[in-house]
């Protein structure tokens, strides 16, 4: 998952430094400041829509994507960037197509294995700088062009980022070279927007004031509004590059199985199997309502540990397990040892079951319990309030603390990869001339990954009540190695401001 820190912090920090006589500004502030160059666009240079070549887009054919499997903590597919073929994480957490050059500094085994653009014959370097963040680390990015292939779809000159330097331990051994960006099309968009906008509030704020601007920081404040003009047209999502209105997440249940992305699915109510809409609340994000996450033992009693009063919730194959709050994780962690869980008694374990965007959501105990293997890279390590993973007796809870994190719709949670093990997961992109996401429709997977038949033994429709007789099909708890794991962004970034979903 990506996350960009908002232009107004460090705006609004110089600006403060700037309005104190006692207080000097180095010169250098900017650039050893990290939340400086989050968006930082060194070179600005409009790129017009009609320079991109979108409208030879070939896209409306239906594929099945394989994914390979990453030891449980990710999943890739193959895309063709100029020619050369990588390793992509399908990420529906971020935005951009991010890719690893193979000049890179610090980019590991991402950057040995990466894209060469020498010997791409229709890449184009482009103007534009930035400094990506993910959960995992930093990249600085330079932009570019170049002819993306995914199966029979393709786009003649998609925007990408390549990665020329990086602070991501998780790459020293990576298996992927690519990040693909499958997040709501519009989100860099309206962020740029927004920050812009704040720009100029704040800009008016200060003349308003009758302060003076130093030179240097006007330049600056400048600089930004002009980089974001240029992220509001520049069109680099893949999903509206391909005019794709449906496209479906599902990984299979077993350890060690494969997983699939379907491009330009089938509509869920086209289909015969009934599907679930889940109401999309998030413009950004896919983002969702949360409530009442509980624990639900075989007898069908019920133990709520979170959100009585609501949180909110991201669908996000780009992080490797369900991610919460402190409150809860503990809660969880106490309530298993006081019902004395044993992970070598399996089927004695509780579900975990919450609503979410107005469904009921039950998923088995090898989506947050399970066994820890490797050692977490020490930056990572930092970012957690409790002592990495919780110890369930002969296991440990495999959920991540997003610490106090906040959404506009109450804490928040990310549901990661385990999510997609269960449920065959379709996100409605909405019509393109709409500009907006529509709802995700779900549906029980069955064993090869496809839409559970209605006389499924899979689906899951049944009362609390008859509890036992949940998710016939017994998976076994899985062994996460945790130096592999993929981190949802909001670990690096624990603030108190909310995030618009």
């Amino acid at each position: 998952m990506l996350f960009r820190v908002h232009l107004d912090r460090w705006v609004l920090f110089l600006l403060l430094a700037s309005l104190r006589p006692e207080v000097a500004v180095s010169r250098d502030f900017y650039e050893t400041d990290s939340t400086a160059s989050c968006v930082d666009l060194l070179q600005v240079g409009l790129q017009m829509r009609g320079q991109l070549g979108l409208a030879d887009a070939k896209a409306g054919d239906l594929f099945v994507q394989e994914l390979a499997n990453q030891d449980d903590a990710s999943y890739t597919g193959t895309i063709s960037i100029g020619g050369q073929q990588l390793q992509a994480i399908l990420d529906t957490g971020s935005f951009e197509l991010v890719v690893f050059s193979t000049g890179c500094r610090g980019c590991g085994a991402a950057g040995k294995t990466g894209f060469n653009e020498s010997l791409s014959r229709t890449f184009k370097n482009g103007n534009l700088m930035q400094q990506l963040s993910y959960g995992s680390g930093d990249t600085l990015c330079t932009d570019a062009t170049d002819v993306l292939t995914i199966g029979p779809l393709s786009v003649p000159k998609q925007p990408l980022w390549l990665v020329r330097e990086a602070d991501m331990a998780i790459l020293g051994e990576a298996d992927f070279q690519a990040i693909l960006g499958l997040g709501p099309p519009a989100a860099v968009k309206q962020q740029a927007k927004m920050d812009r906008e704040q720009l100029q509030k704040m800009e008016d704020k200060l003349k308003g004031w009758g302060a003076i601007v130093p030179a240097r920081l006007k330049s600056r404040i400048e600089a930004k509004m002009r980089a974001d003009t240029v992220l509001e047209n520049l069109d680099d999502s893949v999903p509206a590059n391909l005019q794709m209105r449906y496209m479906s997440v599902c990984f299979g249940a077993e350890t060690g199985s494969k997983g699939y992305l379907v491009w330009n699915d089938k509509a869920p109510t086209s289909r015969p199997e009934p599907f679930r809409r889940l109401s999309v609340v998030g413009a950004v994000t896919w983002g969702l309502s949360l409530k009442n996450v509980r624990l639900v033992q075989r007898d069908g009693s019920s133990h709520t540990v979170g959100c009585p009063q609501g949180c909110g919730a991201i669908l996000d194959t780009g992080t490797s397990l369900v991610s919460g709050p402190t409150t809860t994780i503990s809660a969880i962690g106490k309530l298993l040892e006081g019902m004395g869980a044993n992970c070598a008694q399996q089927e004695t374990l509780p579900y975990l079951e919450f609503e979410l965007g107005g469904e009921t959501i039950t998923l088995p105990p090898d989506a947050y319990i399970g066994f820890v293997t490797g050692i977490m890279p020490a930056p990572w390590r930092l970012l957690f309030k409790q002592k990495p993973f919780i110890k369930v007796q002969q296991c440990e809870l495999l959920m991540m603390d997003t610490g106090e994190s906040k959404t506009d719709a109450g804490d928040l949670w990310i549901m990661g990869l385990p999510f997609f093990r269960k449920y065959y997961t379709t996100f409605d992109f909405g019509e393109p001339s709409a500009g907006h996401i529509e709802d995700i429709w779900i549906r029980e997977a069955d064993p090869d990954c496809n839409p559970a038949a209605e006389n499924s033994s899979v689906f899951n429709s049944i009362a609390a009540k008859n509890y036992s007789k949940f998710h016939h099909v017994n998976v076994s708890l899985r062994q996460i190695d945790q130096s592999k794991l993929r981190l949802p962004a909001w670990m690096a970034n624990r603030t108190a401001t909310p995030l618009s979903l």
